[in-house]
């Protein structure tokens, strides 16, 4: 992985010089195409009177691009071709302190201009600078975020696998399933509105809430009430989260779960062999102060599959602007009924990025998988 971002950092660097190198190429192609149209038209064109000064022009371009010996070069240059193309002038004497004059304005001229070329260019490493510190702090704080996501989770009755794949290098999408208890598994998947960073800071404060309350509280539905009060809380009125919370009891086999306005989630039946969607919800977190939750509850059987999942995969869009769907994403499933968890969760993926057929991600994507055994 260190070899991987590193050989990324070392092409990017390696653009970055190309276009930058391409650009010097043109600003002196200017200079050149500027200094010969003086001269014909001080030449050919005016008569009589000296079009000198307008050597200003690529003098000051070319100390933009080049060091301060190449445009004191140009200076000469320019002096001399003023002194040719222009009108002749009566005494040596005269045409000396003429020459003179120029070439000193076109070197003050070169001069002022090159400062502020090295202070542009001072300016453009530190932003440099400041965006490769603020790209390894993105990084750093990427790999937290995946660290604290947990790992597939298999007993010998349920197992459940995931899948973030963040459009950014920080993602605001969330999941995470765990033990309440020795035979209760809690699973969840949640959605901050908007991308990034800033979505990507809050979900820490829900996750770590969240993770304290669970065994406290009764079920999905006051775990759901009571991160809604901490959201409202800790952010304005514009930000809101989406989730889904499942309580599922090995034991008795039955899944308890609360919506706050996110996808319903696709369970394939074995029964039937069918898919159907769990719509039963409530309103999105953060918004109303008196929002109020409801539990649904059903009974699972051997050979389901439960898939949670964000708007990254069902509305993933193709070159030609289609989305993925619902409709997609069940055939997906209902296509690895057979397979675990974990392979499910890996083949749907697989079916959004070859449905996308390289069309950039535009959400966070993040799939939750839950097959009882």
């Amino acid at each position: 992985m260190a070899l991987a971002v590193a050989e990324k950092k070392a092409f990017s660097a390696r653009g970055d010089s190309s276009d930058e190198r391409r650009v010097l190429g043109l600003q002196n192609v200017v200079v050149i195409i500027a200094t010969a149209a003086v001269a014909i038209t001080d030449w050919i064109i005016v008569a009589n009177i000296s079009l000198g000064y307008l050597y200003v022009l690529p003098i000051a371009l070319s100390a933009l691009a080049n060091p301060l010996p190449v445009t004191i070069g140009l200076a000469v240059v320019c002096t001399f071709l003023q002194d040719i193309f222009g009108p002749p002038l009566e005494t040596l004497h005269w045409r000396i302190t003429h020459n003179t004059i120029y070439f000193a304005s076109f070197l003050v001229v070169g001069f002022l201009v090159t400062q502020i070329a090295r202070q542009r260019d001072r300016l453009s490493e530190e932003t440099r600078k400041q965006r490769d510190e603020y790209a390894r702090d993105l990084a750093l704080a990427a790999q937290v975020q995946r660290r604290v996501l947990p790992k597939d989770l298999k007993l010998p009755d349920v197992e459940v696998a995931a899948l973030m794949r963040t459009a950014r290098m920080l993602g605001g999408d969330y999941y995470d399933f765990f033990e309440v208890a020795p035979q209760v598994i809690d699973v969840v998947i949640a959605d901050v509105s908007g991308k990034g960073a800033a979505a990507a800071l809050l979900m820490p404060s829900l996750a770590v809430a969240l993770r304290l309350r669970a065994k406290e509280l009764e079920g999905p539905a006051e775990v759901i009430k009571d991160l809604d009060g901490v959201l409202r809380e800790i952010t304005n009125p514009a930000t809101f989260v989406t989730m889904f919370y499942a309580r599922f009891d090995r034991s008795s086999r039955t899944l308890q779960y609360a919506s706050a306005g996110h996808n319903p989630p696709v369970l394939w039946r074995s029964s039937t062999g069918r898919c159907e969607q769990l719509e039963e919800a409530g309103p999105i977190m953060g918004i109303l102060p008196d929002a109020r939750y409801s539990n649904a509850q059903l009974a699972l059987e051997t050979g389901d599959l439960l898939v949670l999942y964000t708007d990254g995969v069902t509305e993933q869009e193709d070159a030609a602007g289609e989305e993925f769907s619902v409709n997609r994403l069940e055939n997906a499933v209902e296509a690895n009924k057979a397979e675990q968890a974990a392979a499910v969760v890996a083949d749907v993926s697989k079916a959004v990025a070859g449905f996308a057929e390289g069309n950039e991600q535009a959400d966070d994507l993040t799939l939750v998988v839950m097959k009882v055994l």
